[in-house]
């Protein structure tokens, strides 16, 4: 008996899912012109993959490796924009990333991006080409350029540093230090981009971005206030190439308005789904379909 009941259950659940991906396979059809321009963050999925910060030591992949990421995006969202922060690659080897590469193309996808995260752990942005330490300046700018290269590797069109929680009060060093990263970054043709983030005005951002030739990941939920969120968006959207991060938290700001304010400053780069919680697979998904219904 209960190895019939057991049967009923699993023919259940192979209905259940195979509906809901028949579902997922007609709202992509018809979202299909503006999925062209929906991307996706591996962190959205970081508590089922390895972080590696430091390479020296051998890494295996946990319950979904960087590899499968790409043709996981395209099978479950039909997200074929790819953006990889540099921690959940597993190696630093050359022929790792040509694999890589091989697997974005055979999904049919493309790199967007890759976020930088170069200190030892956490997302202070200590070591940082921002940073007001010279030394670890210089370190932050060397690193960068190493990931520059692998970028170039993948065909990644941009590297976003992190510019840690606020830039400091000399802004000289810094811009001279991003000068130089995007003059690297152009050589290699991937650009060099900050998200708003920390306490950072966005006046101040942009006037770094203009002045180093760097430019802007308009990041929707990383501003204090709704008032500070309009005026970054139309100061920030203006010098963005690749991608805008985009998340919800209704408690906090409004989503539509958000995604008003990109097309009206005439966004015309990828929207990166930035997500997490318990289950990420659903949590991609709300604002996967939020993004659709406000693009």
């Amino acid at each position: 008996m209960y190895a019939f009941r057991y049967q009923i259950m699993k023919r259940r659940d192979f209905i259940i899912g195979a509906a809901a991906a028949s579902a997922r396979g007609a709202a992509a059809q018809d979202n299909s012109e503006k999925l062209k321009r929906v991307g996706c963050m591996s962190g959205c999925f970081g508590s089922l993959m390895t972080e590696v910060r430091d390479w020296s030591r051998p890494a295996t992949p946990k319950e979904l490796d960087i590899m499968d990421f790409p043709e996981m995006l395209a099978d479950r969202y039909h997200i074929h924009n790819v953006e990889v922060q540099q921690f959940h690659f597993l190696s630093l080897e050359p022929s790792y990333y040509r694999k890589f590469l091989d697997r974005v193309k055979k999904a049919g996808s493309r790199m967007i991006d890759m976020p930088l995260e170069l200190d030892e752990k956490g997302y202070s942005g200590t070591i940082s080409p921002c940073s007001p330490d010279p030394q670890l300046r210089a370190r932050g700018v060397e690193l960068t350029k190493q990931w520059i290269d692998r970028a170039a590797m993948i065909e990644c069109p941009s590297v976003m540093i992190n510019q840690g929680m606020m830039l400091p009060d000399d802004l000289g060093p810094v811009i001279e230090a991003l000068k130089t990263l995007s003059a690297y970054g152009k050589s290699k043709k991937v650009a060099v981009i900050m998200e708003n983030r920390g306490r950072t005005p966005p006046e101040t951002l942009a006037q770094v971005m203009k002045a180093s030739g760097t430019y802007a990941n308009p990041d929707i939920g990383n501003f204090p206030d709704e008032e500070t969120r309009e005026r970054g968006l139309r100061l920030l959207y203006p010098l963005s190439i690749t991608v805008s991060h985009v998340k919800m938290n209704a408690a906090r700001f409004d989503f539509a308005k958000a995604i008003r304010i990109s097309k009206e400053m005439g966004f015309k780069g990828v929207y990166s789904l930035e997500t997490g919680g318990r289950d990420p697979y659903a949590a991609a998904q709300t604002v996967l379909d939020e993004l659709l219904k406000n693009m």
